[in-house]
């Protein structure tokens, strides 16, 4: 995607793509599974040979002095691996390598929430400083009502004070969301690396909020999820961990063959030996047991696991809900009412019908709702971000390509 030097708009799927490709998290996995990969070829290997080189009656004393009745000996040897060392490692091995996958997958899902969180934040304060530019605007046109009607007299001078410190604090409130609006999108530029945010706007829609799936398909969902398949590679990797330890149990024997020469008559003899480490498997019960405790507490972990992902994914479900009900209600219902309220009390207020505080009174009510209706639309989206994160699967795939 060709970018210059300030984007106009920013959509979220530019937003991911970018993370994805550029964020540094994500970099250090590859050079992981390379480390891991090179582990498994060492695992995967057998025993290695050893070269041995022997001298006996060799500068002694009497008639050993000097080497002419010493004897040298030639050897190779190695050991030989019992109860299945060689394969309990390359299991370990390839569990590990598998491990890093999952991180890496999780990794990468846990990138794409933080940009979707981001993303809402931003989109967000967007909408919010629309209401305070309207907010703004009203403040403007009721300072210029109350002045109009204290100057012919149809109205007391402590109204026109009033909208002029009402005016003055609106701003104030528009000059703080900048402000933050402004730092949440270099934050969010942050996530792929950039050293400011090279755009002006988000592009998204605050009040698109899909209808999710009922509750056991979305566990469905999280039961085939990468977070929970770290957990069963996790409890493989206990498994395979207690089977290598197992496998030290079982002591190697070490063999030698080689060849001996007398110097002085100068004959030669073929040598052979074994080497049968003595009580290898008690000395290795402690490791053992040790092994065995972990991997029975990663099967409790596991359920523990099991069960926080279940908690927090209903409680995300439920609080979508809910936030989409409310965002349904103040658009369709409250916020309508509302303007009609204030427009009508305007027009009363300027016919001396209504006082000041009642025209007040209803332009609060209506920026309040308007606020309301876009923190429960953010709250909305913000953990429809969650669910998807949990579950690894978006609610509206049309609704992520719109946003």
């Amino acid at each position: 995607m060709a970018t210059s030097a300030t984007q106009a708009q920013l959509t979220l799927q530019e937003a991911i793509t970018r993370t994805l490709d550029e964020n540094p998290q994500l970099q250090v996995f590859p050079l992981r599974q390379k480390a891991a990969e090179a582990q498994r070829e060492s695992a995967n290997l057998q025993p290695g040979y050893t070269l041995g080189i022997e001298a006996e009656n060799l500068a002694g004393s009497g008639e050993f002095s000097g080497t002419d009745k010493a004897e040298y000996a030639l050897s190779i040897g190695s050991v030989i691996e019992l109860g299945g060392k060689r394969s309990a490692r390359t299991a370990l091995a390839d569990t590990r390598y598998a491990q890093i996958a999952l991180e890496h997958e999780i990794a990468a899902l846990d990138l794409i929430a933080a940009v979707t969180q981001g993303f809402v934040t931003v989109l967000s304060l967007q909408q919010q400083i629309e209401v305070e530019e309207r907010a703004l605007q009203l403040a403007n046109e009721s300072l210029s009502v109350a002045s109009r009607l204290a100057r012919n007299g149809a109205a007391p001078d402590a109204d026109r004070l009033r909208a002029k410190a009402q005016q003055a604090q609106v701003e104030l409130n528009l000059a703080a969301l900048q402000t933050k609006y402004d730092v949440e999108k270099l934050s969010l530029a942050t996530l792929w690396g950039a050293d400011d945010a090279q755009f002006d706007r988000v592009s998204g829609n605050l009040f698109a909020h899909p209808a999710p799936e009922d509750f056991p398909n979305l566990w469905r969902l999280v039961a085939s999820s990468p977070g929970i398949a770290i957990l069963a590679s996790e409890q493989r990797m206990a498994e395979a961990e207690l089977a290598l330890v197992r496998s030290q149990s079982s002591a190697n024997v070490g063999w030698r063959l080689g060849v001996r020469r007398d110097q002085f008559s100068g004959d030669s003899g073929l040598i052979a030996s074994m080497d049968i480490p003595l009580f290898s498997g008690g000395r290795n019960r402690g490791e053992e047991k040790a092994a065995r405790a972990q991997l029975e507490s990663q099967a409790y972990r596991r359920q523990d696991a099991r069960l926080a992902l279940r908690r927090g994914l209903y409680r995300a479900w439920k609080t979508y809900q809910q936030s989409q009900l409310a965002t349904s209600f103040l658009r369709a219902d409250v916020i309508p009412a509302l303007e009609s309220a204030q427009a009508h009390t305007r027009r009363a207020y300027e016919q001396g019908r209504y006082r000041y505080t009642d025209w007040l009174a209803v332009q609060k009510e209506l920026l309040d709702a308007q606020r309301r209706l876009i923190s429960e639309a953010t709250s909305a989206l913000h953990h429809q971000a969650l669910i998807e994160q949990l579950t690894a699967t978006p609610l509206s795939e049309e609704n992520r390509h719109d946003q």
